[in-house]
């Protein structure tokens, strides 16, 4: 009778672990689907701070030429 509910017991073990190896592919399946959309959003604020940086190197450079210069349409970015 030790033989059986061994046996049984195996076969419970076996099928948990199944499970669980199934449980942890579809677990891996989904963490490039869920980061993604995360890492598109990081480059596309990376991308806008470094617009934003340009646009402030660009007026902040006409401003410093328009105060030397008489023409302030002379300096364009």
């Amino acid at each position: 009778m030790s033989a059986v509910s061994d046996g049984e017991f195996l076969r419970l073990l076996q099928k948990d672990i199944e499970y669980f190896e199934r449980s942890v592919e579809r677990f891996e399946d989904l963490i490039p689907r869920v980061c993604a959309p995360v890492q598109d959003q990081w480059r596309l604020q990376a991308q806008s701070r470094r617009n934003f940086s340009l646009e402030l190197q660009c007026v902040s450079g006409s401003v410093a030429v328009d105060k030397t210069s008489k023409h302030p349409d002379s300096a364009s970015c």
